[in-house]
């Protein structure tokens, strides 16, 4: 009994011990990405999950790694050991960042808005309770005609066109899960930057020292666009 009680002690404290080093990470990662100009970054609350394409890394390219770091893993690059597990970044202590779903991400940075017509004050409190990000709710009575409906909708809709929007809320972005090296010293991160209509991302290999990030090599970079049907 006593082997048992600690067998699951010494796996609770390993569990914790990982998250308590995924959480510095990616705090480090939101320092290093964050524009000196913004307060914070807007994160999808659910890691990126990115099938790593086979790449066969050039032998100049080797020889810029090691020329800036000789000692650097290459195997993290040539031996992908992929995270497939999902997790919610909201169950971490993350710093000057705000976590939303991925479709809230999608709805903030849409210069477009969100428009959600409710039938009563009930209604409206429980939606604003949401904080849906870009989103702007306009209660439409029941008993009002189709013009003055018309037109509560059309001086909703004017709000959202003419609200400018916060330089911070254009962007937002999505993490994979880390993965290190055996020594704890380096890790790969896949990283991507959505916007309105576009974004991009890649796979990049950061070095830990001292508690700042060098980023030693970029990869498997991507690109996706957005197009509107009318």
């Amino acid at each position: 009994m006593k082997k048992l009680i600690l067998f699951i002690f010494l796996c609770s404290f390993q569990i914790n011990g990982q998250n308590v080093d995924l959480e510095k990470t990616i705090n480090l990662i939101i320092t290093e990405i964050t524009p000196s100009n913004f307060k914070y970054i807007n994160l999808a609350d659910e890691n990126l999950i990115v099938k790593e394409f086979d790449y066969s890394i050039q032998n100049y390219e080797k020889r810029e790694i090691f020329i800036k770091d000789s000692l650097f893993p290459i195997e993290l690059i040539t031996t992908p050991k992929e995270e497939e597990k999902s997790i919610n970044w909201k169950t971490f202590k993350l710093n000057n960042c705000k976590i939303y779903s991925k479709n809230d991400c999608i709805n903030l940075v849409r210069k477009s808005g969100y428009l959600i017509e409710v039938k009563n004050k009930s209604e409206y409190d429980s939606i604003i309770n949401l904080n849906i990000p870009n989103t702007i709710v306009v209660i439409i009575n029941p008993k009002w005609g189709k013009q003055k409906t018309t037109l509560e909708i059309r001086k909703a809709t004017e709000k959202i066109e003419n609200v400018e929007k916060n330089i911070q809320d254009q962007s937002y972005f999505s993490f994979s899960i880390p993965v290190f090296s055996e020594n704890k010293k380096y890790f790969r991160i896949a990283i991507y930057k959505g916007k309105e209509n576009n974004g991009e991302g890649s796979s990049k290999i950061f070095k830990i020292e001292n508690e700042t990030l060098t980023e030693v090599f970029e990869y498997n970079g991507w690109k996706t666009e957005v197009y509107s049907v009318n």
